[in-house]
């Protein structure tokens, strides 16, 4: 009964330096990520631990990326991994314990069971920041379940769809039609979170974003956008132009506030739409200064010592709200005072990713 068992299914200790700008791909073989002929996976959550030289002395793990039977998943799935922003700490280390999951296992639930699926092998892709190279160790971990081809039928049975999908803060229902499917060793890997589905395709989404561009000093709207250059790259991008065919429920929303205090507020704008909405549009969104901060997430700090290693997971939404059929966008303002400066602040996302076109 070996898939009630969580384990490690993929173990990356590294020792080595990585310069600025550059790519660690290990192999399966090398992280212990390979699978029998007759198994297959899924990831529920990961853990990180972060190079550092001491105290408050940060090296940057820019983006930590899951390798799937060698695909790449960094458009649904794209970790930060420096101390300050890292979005999956040490499970042990979590304040409450209150982890990310990529979804919930052994679920035939399409709209919870959207868990990392592969049935060969498993490792990561890690890049270095473009300022700080990496000399000290540091380790990633993805756990999860591992299930034998026999097994696969009696826990999960049936993936059920039609599957709808429903936002309550705006009363709407996006329904994903799709035949259920009998899940079996040789579907799996079409199932949601897996890498050969049919459409609608169902996926966990998690990704940050640092500013590009310093925002305009009198607290106007600064958008997380790629195409204006606001964020590093598509991977970063938290502005979505959608019709009908392509979906994001937003289900949890972060930010690490800058060091220089100038943050002042962070939020959605949907269709037009302040979220959470204020007496005023100047007065809308969460309030996120430095000092008060109900988004903080990654290293606990400033709101505890800086040596203190304890961690916040990203914050969930009170209500999930739906992207669909309209512009939806992570938005940032400053204080009005000052502008907060280049890669200041670094803003993480949690939802679903749902896409109706092949």
């Amino acid at each position: 009964m070996e898939h009630y068992e969580l384990r490690v299914l993929c173990d990356f200790f590294s020792v080595a330096g990585l310069a600025v700008n550059t790519w660690a791909r290990p192999t399966p073989l090398a992280v212990d990520g390979e699978l029998e002929q007759d198994e297959r996976g899924e990831v529920v959550y990961a853990e990180v631990w972060s190079p550092v030289t001491g105290p408050g002395v940060e090296e940057e793990l820019h983006r930590i990326i899951p390798v799937l039977d060698g695909r790449e998943v960094g458009e649904y799935v794209s970790l930060s991994g420096i101390r300050a922003t890292v979005m999956a700490p040490p499970k042990d280390r979590i304040w409450a314990g209150r982890l990310y999951s990529f979804g919930t296992p052994r679920s035939n639930n399409p709209l919870l069971n959207t868990t990392l699926k592969y049935r060969q092998n498993l490792t990561v892709a890690v890049l270095a920041g473009a300022a700080v190279a990496i000399t000290q160790p540091y380790r990633i971990r993805l756990w999860g379940y591992v299930y034998k081809e026999a097994e696969i039928p009696a826990v999960f049975g049936t993936m059920q769809f039609p599957a709808y999908l429903t936002e309550r803060s705006r009363n709407r229902t996006l329904t994903l039609n799709k035949q259920p499917i009998p899940v079996t060793s040789d579907s799996w890997l079409t199932l949601p979170g897996g890498v050969d589905q049919a459409i609608p395709k169902v996926n966990p989404f998690i990704r940050f974003a640092y500013n590009l561009l310093a925002t305009d000093g009198q607290q106007g709207d600064t958008q997380m956008r790629f195409q204006t250059g606001n964020v590093l790259s598509a991977e970063e991008n938290m502005y979505w132009e959608f019709d009908e065919r392509d979906a994001l429920l937003i289900e949890g929303l972060g930010i690490k506030a800058d060091a220089a205090a100038d943050l002042a507020r962070t939020g959605l704008r949907i269709a037009g739409d302040y979220h959470p909405k204020g007496p005023t549009t100047r007065t809308s969104l969460f309030p996120t200064t430095l000092g008060v901060n109900q988004l903080n997430y990654g290293h606990l700090a400033p709101l505890a010592p800086i040596a203190w290693p304890v961690y916040v997971a990203i914050p969930k939404l009170d209500r999930p709200l739906l992207v669909w059929n309209e512009i939806g966008m992570v938005v940032i303002r400053d204080d009005g005072t000052a502008a907060v400066v280049v890669n200041g602040v670094c803003v993480a996302l949690t939802g679903i990713r749902i896409e109706m076109r092949g």
